[in-house]
């Protein structure tokens, strides 16, 4: 079998895959933590499940907007997201999906694809992608696979409704709004062009929906479902936005297509850098394209530009983001509360440094135990489902060398992912073997077990361990 035919049966069999992945797969979460892996993460979101997701979107957008948005522009923004969004495109009042829908033709085409079996579908390869046709039907499957992951869309005829979205920021000063225009138009927006007279974006994303809208209102504005996306851990519903009244507004922004945009996008980033661009443009410039995966601990900002990743050092990063939020603090709160974009809530982490920690609930109270190891203080940690132990200390605040002297000395250190840092972690074995031997160690384990027994019962059984720990009873 030659190469072609081989990336042929590929993408015939990952398309037929995740169809039926999509079609049949409720909400799967795993219970365990993987190595270098999250408890609690999704494996596959199927159709119903995604529409859920998007339904419980729909009314927290209704329900936080009423703090935040003014009273004569509420009905309205409500009439989208609570109305016109779910009766025309998703749900009926019952929140089951409407006969003639959107969600009711994605599940007859995904049905489709399983139905023909893996030898039923004919691959063509077009370009960069990959058309996936279905026997019977007038309609095919794009498929495409970049760096790292199978992108497959299912196209829909377009479900659309019309509309409007009010100006909710009505303290915003004109030029703020141009900005916050830009740096939407420099990444996810496509301007006004040629013979397209409207503002147009396409995600996946719900948050994006009010969090762009807000920069551009409009008393005319079509909403519509054109695809569904199946991704490697869930179905997405694909959103396409059409913006109209902004064709004269931004004629300076119609030749920003492809990589004049993307030069664009660079200067902006490179001005910022130095304390001379405009930050209010970097701001919805970095919820477009910001880069957030594995840097949510570091007071920088990256953005992702094409295949390139550009970033801002800490110094501009946070010049930028305060500067940016001074300015622009009606659309900070819109996007925050309205949407609770994680982006949004890592530009404030930026600008601003970690929120305050919650306060003790009644009857709570901290156990600051460490453990003395390889000449390091480790914070000790209490896990009840396992009843085990564990000794931690955050990858950035170790001694230089510390990981390789401790291997050295014996223990058992990984390195796990707790939230967005990393840990050095002693394991339970690691540290009851240890403390055998090590007196104060013993003793140090032996008083924070009996700290975690008065919450946690079944901690009595390790305090019992520890005791016996040395004498020979164990």
């Amino acid at each position: 079998m030659g190469c072609e035919e081989r990336l042929e049966e590929e993408v015939r069999e990952e398309t037929w895959r995740r169809a039926a992945l999509s079609l049949y797969s409720t909400e799967v979460e795993d219970r365990r933590r993987s190595r270098g892996g999250k408890k609690g993460r999704v494996h596959y979101r199927g159709l119903y499940d995604a529409v859920s997701r998007i339904n419980w979107d729909f009314t927290r957008f209704a329900a936080h907007a009423l703090s935040v948005v003014p009273d004569e522009a509420y009905s309205r923004f409500g009439r989208l997201f609570d109305i016109d969004a779910r009766k025309y495109l998703l749900l009926n009042d019952d929140e089951k999906p409407r006969e003639g829908g959107a969600v009711v033709e994605l599940r007859d085409r995904l049905q489709a694809i399983v139905d023909a079996t893996e030898d039923g579908l004919k691959v063509e390869r077009h370009g960069k992608h990959w058309q996936v046709y279905i026997p019977g039907e007038n309609w095919h499957v794009i498929a495409y696979k970049p760096t790292h992951n199978w992108i497959i869309l299912i196209p829909l005829k377009g479900f659309w409704v019309e509309s409007e979205f009010p100006r909710v920021l009505v303290n915003t000063p004109i030029s703020v709004l141009q900005s916050l225009q830009k740096g939407w138009v420099l990444t996810d927006v496509t301007p006004p062009h040629g013979r397209y007279s409207y503002v147009q974006f396409s995600t996946t994303q719900p948050w994006q929906l009010p969090a762009t809208l807000a920069a551009f209102p409009s008393d005319n504005i079509c909403l519509g479902v054109t695809a569904g996306a199946l991704g490697s851990t869930k179905l997405s519903i694909e959103w396409k936005v059409h913006v109209y009244s902004y064709e004269e507004e931004l004629g300076w922004a119609s030749e920003l297509i492809g990589e004049v945009k993307r030069a664009e996008f660079r200067q902006l980033i490179d001005a910022c850098r130095v304390l001379q661009g405009d930050p209010v443009a970097l701001h919805t410039a970095f919820l477009g394209d910001g880069y957030l995966a594995f840097f949510l601990r570091l007071r920088m900002l990256f953005f992702s530009i094409g295949h390139e990743i550009f970033y801002l050092p800490a110094e501009s990063a946070i010049v930028n983001a305060r500067l940016a939020v001074e300015l622009a603090p009606e659309y900070t709160k819109f996007v925050s509360l309205v949407t609770k974009c994680p982006k949004i809530k890592h530009f404030l982490f930026v600008g601003f440094g970690l929120p305050q920690k919650r306060g003790m609930r009644d009857g709570q109270r901290k156990t600051p135990f460490y453990a003395e190891i390889a000449g390091a203080r480790l914070h000790l940690v209490y896990i009840s489902t396992r009843n085990h132990v564990y000794a931690r200390i955050a990858v950035d605040d170790a001694p230089q060398g510390w990981v390789e002297e401790a291997r050295a000395q014996g223990w058992d250190v990984r390195v796990v992912n707790m939230g967005s840092e990393e840990y050095y972690q002693v394991t339970h074995v690691s540290l009851m073997e240890h403390a055998r031997y090590d007196e104060a160690l013993r003793e140090t384990l032996l008083a924070f077990a009996k700290a975690k027994a008065e919450q946690y019962p079944k901690a009595w059984e390790l305090v019992e361990r520890l005791e016996k720990l040395g004498t020979g009873q164990e």
